[in-house]
């Protein structure tokens, strides 16, 4: 609740800041006795519900900040409602709230100067027309629903800062920002914009540093003999087309510190001047997702700078980037030779040097990577044993080895990075056993991989204490004996435990409004998945799989597992396993991929497989199962070569028929007596005839005894002929005359 001593001084102040604070509940009526009041600042509480009515009695108000709380109200009543301020008004924040509706026409308030709605449930499209010029120099409309066609914005030619991100706007942005002869900050990304941009539109807008552009249907073509007037400092054109040239208008550009040209269609090599005007000023530089080519030179200045070169065919050795780099990824692309240069790095967070062609030992310099959270080294070349002080690495989240020819056990320093989610290094040729310590050290892991890595000996119970674990893949080893029990304690593969944001980290990039959206980088994992391999990315934290196929693994599968309500995928192909499927495995509801294929099983096919209504792949081929394939649309929609090699199953889809269906085909004892001759027909018989005969004679005697002893059926019988053939002499009569004629 708001402080009820503050109401003591209704009559004298001007000026609240209630900012920052823990106040909750209703704003109260009370205020409205501020009758002075210029300034009220209520941002970051937890004030829930409507705007007082009270507030119509602030004819005195200059700013109103009323940010960050979850205030809900229809935003035109409430600027009806802040009208007595038409003419003071200059500074109104409604931002990160639940305020709803259609945008109204804040020309109105003639004196008004900022204003921020962004973050808001805002839909609906813009009014018609703007009664009034502006004199707004800042509007924030980001993040809300607006819908339509963007507007003329002839009305606001004094905005210094016009941001509307992610709404759905349409239309084309070239000539509407034309007016704009002040604007300094352009925000548009995220909406439903086309068109072409070019030099004459941005002619006049000599003071243009932000604009940020991204996620559009936009294309720039900018005269390379044009020289601008403005600056810019930050420039993000990300799925905008550029291409397929690279832009010689960016040569003309100095300075900048932020570039974004991702996904914009270049397929070219990047000049030198490029890489010559990059100065110390550079903190992200994103040209991922194109089709560029060529050689990178040693890049050694930025500040703190987020490069990300993905997705392109950059070839020869990697060069030398500045050693304060934040994020370093140069995933896909054809980078050959050592990575000595991870040495160099002090403060970096994230490394992705995954698919290229990498090669060598893995430097033993990961006391200089203290820092790091995401080290990705994955489809690589590397070799050699993975180094001990990779155990230095204390925050580190997200480590992937896989597919390279690393050798050696896992080492025990490992241990000490116990903030680790994801660890994968499957894919290699390690060996020795699956450490029992990972349990007690990487308590954090929902994501372990060791796949195809040659690890021997049982399968740790230990594994089984990892709660969080969502994915677990231990195929193509040499793994032996029973699958553990407790597996079935693993909450992180129970409908418990299901997180979206699976692994995020944002890159702050201070003084901009990058940080939204674009700078997380997710955890990937790599799935076998129905024969294939899949990279799962943004839905990981939704994916729960357990792969223990292609071990040495015995004993029957232990019915605890069914308790894994949140499995996708089960994998336990390729075994030595016997006994019955649990007969519960029905309980895995969500289920996309079961495949049992390869073992021992016998027994009947459980009924409550046929309640899984979500199976997209099964494979229960080559085991001794028996009896009928319980009979459901789900289970007959899979092949034969789901059941194939089960010489006792039957029923569909297999060929195979049960016992009970068959149908004796001999004939009876009694008519094997009869000789009836070897081609003669067994319906054509002497009843037959006689049935014959007798259905004609009761046919005509029933027609004709009807019309002798009935005259009204006589009469309406022989009415029906005489109209027949009066109708077939009309027709007749009628196109012989009419023949006639054309004739």
């Amino acid at each position: 609740m708001v402080y009820p001593w503050l109401f003591n001084f209704s009559g004298s102040l001007t000026n609240i800041d209630l900012s920052d604070n823990e106040l909750h509940g209703n704003i109260p009526e009370a205020f409205g006795a501020f009758a002075s009041l210029e300034k009220l600042d209520m941002t970051e509480n937890g004030l829930k519900g409507r705007i007082p009515t009270s507030f119509g009695n602030f004819s005195n108000l200059r700013s109103l900040y009323l940010g960050g709380n979850g205030l809900k109200q229809d935003l035109t009543r409430f600027f009806h409602l802040l009208e007595p301020t038409e003419k003071s008004l200059q500074v109104l924040d409604l931002s990160w709230n639940e305020f709803f509706g259609s945008l109204p026409d804040f020309t109105m308030f003639t004196s008004l100067k900022e204003l921020y709605l962004n973050d808001n449930e805002i839909i609906g499209s813009f009014p018609e027309k703007f009664e009034r010029i502006s004199n707004l120099v800042i509007v924030d409309l980001a993040d809300n629903q607006i819908t339509g066609m963007l507007p003329d914005l002839s009305a606001f030619s004094s905005l210094h800062e016009l941001y509307f991100e992610r709404n759905r706007l349409e239309g084309t942005l070239g000539e509407k920002i034309m007016p704009l002869s002040e604007i300094q900050s352009l925000g548009a990304s995220a909406n439903l914009l086309n068109g072409t941009i070019t030099e004459t539109h941005l002619s006049n807008l000599s003071r243009l540093v932000y604009l940020d552009l991204p996620y559009n249907s936009l294309v720039l073509e900018i005269d390379p003999e044009w020289s601008s007037t403005f600056s810019l400092d930050v420039m993000s054109f990300s799925s905008c087309k550029l291409g397929p040239s690279f832009s010689i208008w960016l040569q003309t550009r100095k300075n900048f510190s932020i570039l974004d040209i991702s996904a914009a269609q270049i397929i070219d090599a990047v000049p030198g001047w490029f890489w010559d005007q990059l100065t110390p000023n550079l903190r992200y530089l994103n040209m991922s997702y194109n089709h560029i080519h060529g050689t990178v030179p040693d890049l050694m200045y930025g500040n703190q700078p987020y490069i990300d070169l993905r997705f392109n065919n950059f070839s020869d050795p990697v060069p030398l980037f500045p050693s304060n780099t934040e994020t370093l990824v140069l995933r896909n692309n054809m980078f050959t030779g050592l990575v000595l240069f991870l040495c160099e790095f002090t403060n970096i967070i994230r490394i992705d040097l995954s698919n290229n062609q990498l090669s060598g030992e893995l430097p033993d310099c990961s006391m200089n990577l203290t820092s790091l959270y995401y080290l990705n080294l994955e489809n690589n070349n590397f070799f050699g044993k993975i180094p001990t002080s990779m155990g230095l690495l204390s925050y580190v989240k997200m480590l992937s080895m896989r597919s390279n020819s690393l050798t050696g056990e896992l080492p025990s320093s490992l241990k000490n990075c116990t903030m680790l989610e994801l660890l994968d290094v499957g894919e290699n040729s390690l060996s020795g056993r699956i450490p029992s310590w990972i349990r007690k050290s990487l308590s954090e892991l929902r994501v372990l991989s060791l796949t195809s890595c040659g690890f021997h000996g049982p399968m740790p119970t230990s594994l089984c204490r990892l709660s969080g674990m969502q994915i677990l893949d231990l195929s193509v080893n040499n793994i032996s004996g029973t699958i553990p029990k407790c597996l079935g304690n693993n909450k992180g593969m129970t409908d418990e435990m299901k997180d979206s944001f699976f692994g995020q980290n944002g890159v702050g990039l201070a003084r901009t409004r990058l940080s939204i959206d674009r700078d997380t980088y997710t955890f990937e994992a790599m799935l076998q998945w129905k024969g294939r391999k899949y990279q799962y990315s943004n839905t990981l934290g939704l994916v729960s799989s357990l792969d223990l196929s292609s071990n040495s693994l015995n004993g029957e599968i232990p019915r605890e597992i069914t308790n894994l309500s949140g499995l996708i995928a089960l994998n336990l192909s390729r075994n030595n396993l016997t006994q019955h499927i649990p007969q519960d495995i029905g309980r895995l509801r969500r289920l996309d991929f079961l495949d049992l294929s390869r073992n021992y099983l016998i027994g009947a096919i459980p009924v409550s497989l046929s309640q899984l209504t979500n199976l997209g792949m099964l494979d229960l081929s080559y085991n001794n199962l028996s009896g009928r394939i319980p009979t459901s649309t789900q289970l007959q929609s899979f092949g034969a070569s789901s059941y194939t090699a089960n010489p006792a199953l039957c029923g569909l889809p297999l060929r195979n028929q049960c016992p009970e269906d068959l149908v004796l085909q001999s004939p009876s004892t009694t008519l094997e007596t009869e000789d009836v001759g070897d081609h003669e027909d067994m319906l054509i018989t002497r009843g037959f005839f006689i049935c014959l005969w007798i259905g004609l004679a009761f046919g005509f005697l029933g027609f004709f005894g009807t019309l002798a002893l009935s005259g009204s059926c006589r009469y309406a019988y022989f009415k029906f002929w005489d109209y027949v053939i009066n109708w077939i002499y009309v027709v007749i009569a009628v196109n012989y005359n009419r023949l006639q004629r054309q004739c």
